[in-house]
């Protein structure tokens, strides 16, 4: 029998036990611990096996004997690098900096020294984690404190903040590069990215400040801009870590693994850093580094994604993210991985192993399979597929080794130290997917459209979707797409196809969304049973080429600005602008151009000026104005991907002359007498169809009004599982990425009716455990509570009502999302010393309802460009004898000139001539006459 120890003890295994799946590899499995893979040998070509720990010393001498009889036997025998949980943060130096001799420096036969002495004997990696980090950080920099104006920050200022940093950085990745206790690698800053920027090409306004977002801002970026620049602290530590280590140097980050925008600005970061110190260093300022090969190395060499998450993981989004990374040349490092079963339990309700687990752990053992296939797919090691890149996955790391670790039931072994089906499947990837019923490489289909063909791969399953852009032709204006077009593997058949909207109607800016469902041979018998599927989604986007500005106010040297080029037509050629970057961190036009033209079907950010026409397809827009920037704009349906705003329609006013209205906001208001907890509310302004997003009320004018993580919410299409009238319909998950309590994704759902939860028929709405009663995820059995309808989107408006249905034990029942004015949210958490929260009065709930109709009109709000159709040169979104008067009578006009319209100037060249008035009449539907 196994005997039961408090994690990180000795875990004792017998061989006559282990998770066993029904299948020919459960039977081939051996029973003796002897024989149990060492999986860093199994991945020996491939990347490092680590694990986060917390150090000693003893578990890494010489007497320990690698097995299955304990903690230390399993370290030595399946791992070769080490992360340090807590020791190595930057609270670790007592006393700050008024500590001139902290206990690293002066302790060196006992404790942290003598930890990492003992695994570097063993040949066991050590990963410093981290230098810098917004939180655990005690006195780097100084602690917030209240100044005289109601601000909550450090004191420290740009001069003094530089300064320390250099001298913590210094003495601490000096210290730990001698030997014998030298760290294999750092993370050198940790979680700097909010989670969902708007503007990831311009990284800097993409960073956590001393403001926003509300949770866990960063202090060094606060005291940085107290004289300085605020970003600049992000390249100062890696410049002063490549001075003081020869260490591999990391960034590390999470909730990037689905988060197209976040890992954006993170490539953009890492990719700036590493030309602007190449040019330094070539220049004598900075040393140089040589690789095994004798090249330079970068500054940044790795990119850590944290891999904190649940079994509603895309691996297919992972993938992309993948790609996004090693497009910079970098390694990429899985850095903090646990992939933990939904279970709809906070931490402190965690189930041990046993009978009721068994079916989940089939579920997960698949995940896993699915993961380390694809890790080993784009591995750096000999065994990598993937040589157009430069690195590839270089490091795989669990934050724990045993159930329940750090997050709940997301490793390998169990708390006894049993092997899991997770463990079977990292083992061995492909042969656990076969056996299962599942391809061992994911699905790849090829679409045929207009002449040419598209391959697109992915890995299958409930949360997986592969993604495709496809240029269409100017002047189409309906997509003919049908299951004549998808061609499938053998066992494949074409389930369901999705057109969204239902007439495939495509205008520049707006495309049509084609989902495709195929759906292969059922899967064996025990995973089918628990629910996993053998199916495979895309979702094929058809665009015409569309151009979209962003603010860069901080990254690019005016007149330049990032532009957006997406659905490219592979002809069209943009001035684009080579750059330089300043002392001061800005990128200048160093007077070089090229034309350059966005692969076709593709899509990419170029450095322009929207003072350059282009010679382009009729109706493109490329000049910088209103319609052609990105801003939080109306939607008026819901497109794959994308990330809102929950806007109320109820509560707008009239205050200064500005419309304002209330934002659903992820932030829990405190329940009262007279109401649940709720979700908080934060007001926005509205001019339009435009929303603006208002300041931190607790941040200064310097900072930019952007929009708050835990305002935006990822919709992704989910079934309920409740019985009823919306059975069969695609509702969908709201889920916002922030980091507070919880490093999962935060899905919105109701409360559970528990005591507390419900007043007046008014029910908690939340995203985290709060009051011991709620889960801080939704398991599938209860997505009813969190898989959301809609009444139809007013077309005019963009109006809906938002609800939950259930339809269980005999309840059928409405829940709508309803605006409550009552409640209040504090400025600033008590106690916390690093939130910048700022007030808010009343929030959200989900009141019972007879009919969706009850709820509280909302508008959804995304940031796009706004649609247009070429030739509609008076903006009524239609093509009529009115747009070519419009355009004759601007005839000869040019930019600045009172009666220019640059709608007219179709050929944007500037002006509008005869070429521009014959497109317009061009493009008027047949058999229109004018006079």
């Amino acid at each position: 029998m196994f005997k039961k120890f408090r994690l990180n003890s000795i875990v004792i295994a017998l061989p006559t036990v282990f998770a066993v799946a029904t299948g020919a590899m459960a039977a081939e499995r051996p029973t003796n611990p002897a024989d149990w893979p060492a999986v860093k040998n199994v991945y020996k070509d491939y990347f490092l096996i680590g694990v986060g720990t917390t150090l000693n010393a003893a578990n890494y001498g010489d007497d320990i004997v690698p097995g299955e009889n304990s903690s230390a036997a399993m370290t030595v025998k399946h791992f070769d690098a080490l992360t340090p949980g807590n020791a190595m943060k930057p609270e670790f130096w007592n006393g700050g900096i008024a500590n001139p001799a902290p206990t690293f420096l002066t302790n060196l036969t006992s404790g942290l020294n003598n930890h990492i002495k003992a695994a570097n004997a063993r040949g066991l990696k050590v990963i410093g984690h981290t230098l810098l980090w917004h939180n655990q950080s005690a006195l780097w920099p100084a602690a917030n404190v209240l100044t005289p104006d109601g601000k909550w920050e450090t004191p420290w200022d740009y001069a003094t903040a530089k300064t320390n940093l250099e001298y913590y950085i210094k003495t601490v990745a000096g210290h730990f590069d001698q030997q014998p206790f030298r760290t294999y690698a750092w993370d050198v800053v940790n979680e700097a990215f909010k989670d969902n920027p708007e503007n990831p090409a311009d990284w800097r306004n993409a960073l956590r400040t001393g403001y926003s977002p509300e949770e866990r801002p960063a202090r060094w970026a606060q005291a940085y801009s107290k004289g300085g620049k605020s970003w600049d602290y992000m390249y100062d530590a890696f410049f002063f870590a490549r001075q003081n280590t020869t260490a591999i140097l990391n960034y590390n980050d999470f909730n990037d693994n689905e988060r197209d925008s976040k890992a954006t600005a993170i490539a953009s970061m890492v990719k700036e850093f590493n030309e602007r110190y190449a040019a330094e260093s070539a220049a004598g300022k900075g040393r140089i580094l040589l690789d095994a090969k004798g090249n330079p190395r970068p500054l940044v060499e790795v990119i850590g994604t944290q891999g904190h998450w649940d079994m509603r993981l895309s691996m297919d989004a992972f993938e992309r993210v993948i790609k996004t990374y090693l497009e910079t040349g970098v390694n990429v490092d899985l850095t903090e991985l646990d992939l933990a079963p939904v279970l709809g339990l906070d931490k402190g309700q965690r189930i041990q192993n046993g009978a009721e687990m068994n079916d989940l752990f089939l579920e997960q053992g698949v995940q896993y399979a699915k993961l380390f296939s694809l890790l080993k797919e784009y591995a750096a090691g000999p065994g990598g597929r993937h040589p157009e890149y430069k690195g590839g996955v270089h490091r795989v790391t669990w934050w724990s080794m045993t159930d329940p670790g750090y997050h709940t039931n997301g490793y390998l072994w169990s708390g006894v130290g049993q092997p899991k089906e997770a463990y079977w499947a990292v083992t061995n990837p492909e042969q656990y997917l076969i056996d299962a019923g599942l391809p061992p490489n994911g699905v790849t289909a090829t679409f045929s459209y207009g002449g040419e063909t598209f391959k697109a791969r992915t890995w299958g399953g409930k949360q997986a979707q592969a993604m495709l852009d496809i240029n269409v032709p100017v002047g189409t204006k309906n997509v003919n797409f049908s299951a004549a077009n998808v061609s499938l593997p053998a066992g494949f058949a074409v389930e369901s196809m999705k057109f969204n909207p239902p007439d495939c109607a495509v205008i520049p800016g707006k495309p049509c969304h084609v989902t495709v469902t195929a759906r292969g041979p059922e899967p064996a018998a025990a995973y089918r049973n628990v629910g996993v599927e053998n199916t495979a989604t895309f979702v094929l986007s058809f665009g015409q080429m569309a151009v979209s500005w962003m603010n860069a106010t901080n990254s690019l040297e005016a007149p330049l600005h990032y532009a957006e080029v997406r659905f490219s037509d592979g002809v069209t050629k943009f001035k684009q602008y080579k750059t330089a970057y300043g002392g001061d961190g800005i990128a200048k036009a160093s007077g070089v151009t090229e034309l350059k033209a966005v692969p076709k079907h593709g899509h990419g950010t170029l450095v322009l000026s929207p003072q350059d026409p282009i010679a382009g397809p009729i109706g493109l827009r490329l000049g910088k104005d209103a319609a052609t920037e990105k801003a939080w704009r109306v939607a008026k349906r819901f497109e794959p991907g994308r990330t809102y705003m929950v806007v109320s329609a109820a509560s707008a006013s009239q205050e200064n002359g500005e419309t304002k209205a209330y934002a659903l906001t992820n932030r829990s208001k405190p329940a009262t007498s007279a109401a649940p907890e709720s979700l908080s509310r934060t007001p926005v302004v509205l001019r339009g169809d435009t929303l603006l997003p208002l300041r931190n009320t607790n941040a200064p004018e310097s900072e930019p009004a952007l929009a708050q993580d835990n305002h935006k919410f990822v919709f992704e299409e989910m079934k309920s599982p409740a019985a009823g009238p919306y059975a069969t319909q695609e509702g969908h998950t709201m889920i916002s990425y922030i980091h507070g309590t919880n490093v999962y994704p935060h899905t919105v759902f109701r409360g559970n009716g528990a005591t507390g939860t419900v007043v007046a028929g008014q029910h908690s709405l939340i995203t985290r455990q709060t009051n011991g009663q709620e889960g801080s995820q939704i398991a599938d059995k209860a997505l009813d509570q969190a898989v959301w309808f809609n009444t139809p989107i007013d077309q005019r408006t963009g109006e809906m009502k938002m609800f939950l249905y259930t339809g269980k034990s005999g309840t059928n029942q409405h829940y709508v999302l309803k605006e409550v004015a009552d409640g209040t949210t504090p400025n600033r958490d008590s106690g916390n010393a690093i939130s910048q929260r700022q007030g808010s009065v009343g929030g959200f709930v989900a009141m019972q309802a007879g009919s969706p109709e009850e709820g509280t009109a909302v508008k959804l709000y995304a940031h796009d460009i706004e649609p247009y159709v070429p030739g509609d040169v008076n903006g009524d979104a239609q093509l009529t004898c009115a747009d070519l008067s419009a355009a004759t009578a601007s005839l000869g006009k040019r930019t600045g000139q009172a009666g220019f319209l640059r709608t007219a100037d179709m050929d944007q060249n500037g002006m509008v001539d005869v070429r521009d008035v014959a497109a317009v009449s061009r493009l008027l539907p047949v058999g229109t006459a004018c006079r």
